[in-house]
């Protein structure tokens, strides 16, 4: 236990004298103290004390004069100077306790009756009392212990009260502890006690001019103090405002607050109106009372300003300029008028500031900055009157603040200004050139501070041109490119918002084609932005490697993702032609790493992309990826039934697109649009709609099949054997479904399809042959190829094609095996040219192709009966083509009269006329040959072959006279 405690009175006893005993100690710099020990030990004795003063005891007299006297030398000691700085509190709390013992030695902790009879007799000891709280109070307050300092304020007023009843001048402290109560609950944030206290203090003191000072004194140091911590961005009320800092008015604006002001201006308000009631009482003002009214008035005006009650504030204001004609008033004023929007009174207000020489352009920026804010329409008006101001100093600074205005307004119009003013040389020194970097830069965000930015596209867009163009030197590489990388965005921003931007793309777009290594951070958005500039100016391939360097920078979901942003902007600005260009690299690039539905999208828009122009035919690339990255898929991945028919369906497009320059690619796109839909049906289809989808699929595989058959006549068969039995027993299946029902509309189609399926099968028994074992008979009865030329919707291109790959199949094959297939493919030729000479043979083109027919029948012939066998087929057909005509030029010489193109005809009779002639050489040679073998019946027929065939040749032919010389010189032997 302590002193304190030990013993209760008798503890005050030892308290005293271990406080008396320690304070020279603590006075004693050069005398080690643990200050943490020390107020811990100070605080225990504070807490003995106060309890042995709660039980309203007093000391007995002895002991109570003991207490008194180390009392008093204990604050003398405080009281001396000397005292280290770092024990100040120390010595503050040392006063509390001393202060505490010694009106525990004047029993002013006792009874009312004990505590008045003592002090009424003892009234030096009471005034010790008094003074004693006053002082120590003054230091709990700065030590921020206001309760402490309440409690010993009271006391000191029980003191003055004890003493009530004895005449003298005990009265006058009074007004000093109401003085000290005042302090104390201002401090202690009871701004309302504070107001009460202080309107009574006001009507006790009414008499005494001094405490009446005193009290407006307070009053005004408390405004000060209260508007200096309301005000963070407050503009100039004083002296110290003109030297406003360099950056007032430069950053960017935050949101404008309107909320209130806390409790403290509205007992501020309180005060001051009590101070100017008692300044007003004054009938007669000195020069000195006068300002201070005026002060007064202006510190009330600003309190009203920040509650936001401006119509006051600026009558308030009014009523201080015309006491102070000062420039603080017109500030106060100037605000008010600002919140109020009154349009004129600010213009004027505005005007008279900058006409004065004492306003620094500082404030004049600052108050610039929130009249813009607050009142944007009278931006140009206000600017115009600042750059006025601006333009007579001469101070480089300056010259930058008015830039800081325009960057803070950010208006449309305010931020254009700024760009014109940095483009006609109105730059401020280099000092400031990375903070207008960093300011343009922030001017073209979307939104600074969560406020969303009222500049428009193109604005924002030169922000950014400009600061790379006038101090690209203050800014890091990786900086510059960001800017560009904003720029790029911007310009696509103002081409989505219909302006025409082609210059702006132009310039952005070179300025990124200049930029050597990309910063690995901006690489992947910088090329996507760059891609979409190029594919909007129409520069395709600089677009595409674009692309291509975005896909190599990228990879995984990132890779998609930005083509996938690529490619809807594509589709969205309807460049659908690039968007399938860069749809078609996608599919190549991310088929082995990507899921099958990510490939399939891009895959649509690549599809799309390809239908998209129907003047220019697909190229062969196109079937390669469609065959080798897209069929797979297709194959496996879940396809709705219209999804699955409309894939079906572009396939066969992108087949048919590709025949003539791809027709392998060709044959296995069909084959992949005639799968999907077969195996993908839909059983809740109506019976109408499936016979519908029948008959298409026929057609399909109808197409797929003769394709086929093309690729094999010309040596680049694309199906196996297999595919092609298993799309021929397809075929097959939906022929019989048909004959099933019987549908006579559709007997047309299916006899074409009944003769794409016999050339379907025929192809693949033909193909079995050249696999087949040597040593195993073919048996060519078995392609039943005299059943060919009888069926019903049968061509003659058919005829030709299929006597083609008879001949060529033969010719890899041995006899006697080769022979019946090179005589079957003879005779199927002959049909051919039957065919064609049944359909009227009425032109220069239909001779010809009959002409090539036989000849190409005669080639192959394997032995003179086969050629013999082509000779008399010719002859037998020239008669029905020449009539009673005597040579073919005679027949078709109509043709030239009713031809436009004559040259042509002439050009065609001149071939057919070249053919029939060799062979009529042909035959007489073969005659010549066979007479000297002395066969006499193979003699005349070939003679009457010749006989023919000369007939139809022009008189002036050199070959038929000369047929005709060496006939009437050769005998028969």
């Amino acid at each position: 236990m302590t002193a304190a405690t030990d013993g209760g009175m008798s503890g005050v006893v030892k308290c005293a004298e271990w406080l008396h005993e320690l304070i020279p100690c603590w006075l004693d710099g050069d005398v080690s103290v643990h200050l943490e020990d020390a107020l811990r030990e100070v605080a225990t004795h504070l807490d003995g004390v106060s309890a042995v003063a709660e039980k309203g005891v007093h000391l007995p007299l002895k002991a109570a004069l003991r207490v008194q006297i180390m009392a008093l030398d204990s604050w003398n000691a405080t009281a001396l100077r000397g005292w280290p700085l770092e024990r100040k509190d120390l010595k503050v709390q040392a006063r509390w306790l001393v202060t505490y013992l010694f009106l525990c030695s004047h029993c002013v902790f006792a009874g009312q009756e004990v505590r008045e009879a003592h002090l009424s007799h003892h009234l030096d000891d009471a005034e010790k009392c008094i003074l004693m709280c006053l002082k120590t109070s003054k230091g709990l307050l700065r030590a921020r212990h206001t309760d402490a300092a309440e409690k010993l304020l009271a006391w000191a007023a029980c003191v003055v009260k004890a003493c009530a009843g004895v005449p003298g001048s005990m009265r006058r402290f009074s007004a000093e502890i109401q003085f000290a109560q005042l302090r104390a609950a201002w401090e202690a944030a009871q701004h309302e006690r504070a107001c009460v206290i202080a309107t009574q203090l006001a009507e006790e003191t009414r008499s005494s001019t001094a405490y009446t000072e005193a009290l407006l004194e307070f009053i005004y140091n408390v405004g000060v103090k209260s508007l200096q911590e309301g005000r963070p961005n407050a503009g100039a009320l004083d002296s110290a405002a003109h030297g406003a800092s360099e950056v007032e008015g430069v950053g960017l604006p935050a949101c404008a607050s309107g909320q209130p002001m806390p409790d403290v201006q509205a007992s501020l308000q309180s005060l001051l109106l009590l101070s100017l009631r008692l300044q007003k009482a004054v009938k007669a003002r000195s020069v000195k009372q006068r300002t201070f009214l005026g002060m007064t008035y202006l510190q009330y005006g600003y309190s009203l300003l920040l509650c936001g009650k401006y119509d006051a504030a600026a009558e308030a204001a009014s009523t201080s300029y015309d006491l102070l004609r000062t420039l603080e008033p017109i500030v106060v004023r100037f605000k008010a008028e600002v919140h109020r929007h009154a349009t004129d009174e600010v213009l004027a207000l505005f005007r008279a500031l900058c006409s004065d020489a004492t306003v620094a352009v500082g404030d004049l920026c600052a108050m610039a900055s929130l009249s813009l804010e607050k009142m944007p329409a009278v931006q140009e008006t206000l600017l115009a009157e600042l750059h006025r101001r601006v333009a007579a100093s001469t101070s480089a600074v300056d010259q930058f603040r008015l830039l800081c205005v325009l960057i803070r307004h950010c208006s449309e119009w305010s931020v254009t200004e700024l760009l014109r003013r940095l483009s006609d040389g109105d730059m401020p020194p280099p000092a400031f050139h990375r903070f207008l970097f960093c300011c343009l830069w922030r001017l073209s965000a979307m939104a600074v501070n969560g406020q969303p930015r009222c500049l428009s596209a193109t604005t924002r867009w030169s922000c950014l041109d400009t600061a790379q163009r006038l101090f690209r030197g203050v800014a890091s590489e990786e900086e510059r490119q960001a800017v560009l990388l904003d720029m790029t965005q911007l310009v696509l921003a103002m081409h989505d918002e219909g302006v025409d931007a082609t210059e702006e793309l132009e310039h952005t777009l070179a300025l990124c084609h200049n930029v050597g290594t990309i910063a690995s951070g901006l690489e992947a958005s910088s090329l996507q932005a760059q891609a979409q500039i190029a594919f909007l100016l129409g520069k395709q391939e600089h677009g595409m490697e674009r692309v291509r360097g975005l896909l190599a920078c990228t990879a995984g979901e990132a890779a998609v993702r930005a083509c996938s942003e690529l490619v809807t902007f594509l589709l969205r600005t309807s460049l659908l032609h690039s968007a399938g260009a860069v749809a078609e690299l996608c599919v190549v690039a991310f088929h082995q790493h990507q899921s099958p539905v990510c490939i399939i999208e891009f895959a649509k828009v690549f599809a799309m992309g390809c239908l998209v122009d129907q003047n220019e035919g697909l190229r062969a690339e196109v079937g390669e990826i469609l065959e080798v990255h897209v069929c797979p898929i297709l194959k496996h991945v879940s396809l709705t039934l219209p999804d699955a028919r409309w894939w079906s369906r572009f396939l066969w497009y992108a087949a048919e697109a590709l025949l003539d320059s791809d027709p392998v690619h060709a044959v296995r796109l069909l084959q992949a649009g005639v799968e999907l839909p077969a195996y993908r049906s839909d059983a809740g289809e109506a019976e109408v709609s499936t016979t519908a989808a029948d008959a298409f699929l026929r057609n399909r595989l109808c197409l797929l099949l003769d394709t086929e058959f093309d690729t094999f006549a010309a040596g680049q068969a694309a199906l196996s054997t297999v595919e092609l039995r298993r799309h021929g027993d397809s075929l097959a299946s939906l022929l019989s479904s048909c004959d099933e029902e019987k549908n006579s509309t559709d007997e047309t189609s299916t006899l074409r399809q009944r003769v794409t399926l016999f050339l379907a099968r025929l192809e693949a028994t033909l193909r079995d042959m050249l696999v087949h074992d040597a040593s195993t008979p073919i048996d060519v009865e078995a392609l039943r190829l005299d059943e060919l030329p009888s069926m019903v919707a049968i061509s003659s291109a058919d005829l030709e094609q299929v006597a083609a790959v008879c001949h060529y199949v033969a010719s890899r094959l041995s006899p006697p095996g080769s022979h019946f297939l090179c005589d079957a493919a003879l005779n199927i030729m002959l049909a051919a040219a039957q065919l064609q000479l049944s359909s009227d043979v009425t032109s220069t083109a239909a001779l010809s192709a009959l002409l090539a027919t036989i000849y190409a029948a005669f080639k192959m012939a394997r032995n003179a009966d086969g050629r013999l066998l082509v000779s008399e087929a010719l002859t037998a057909a020239l008669p029905l083509l020449t009539a009673k005509n005597a040579s073919l030029r005679a027949a078709f010489s109509h043709l030239h009269n009713n031809d436009g193109e004559c040259p042509t005809v002439a050009r065609d009779l001149g071939l057919c006329e070249t053919v029939v002639e060799f062979f009529a050489v042909e035959a007489w040679n073969e005659s010549v040959q066979w007479n000297i073998l002395q066969r006499r019946e193979l003699v005349e027929r070939w003679r009457a072959v010749v006989a023919v065939l000369t007939s139809v040749l022009s008189h002036g032919n050199a070959s038929k006279a000369a047929i005709a010389d060496l006939a009437a010189q050769m005998p028969l032997l």
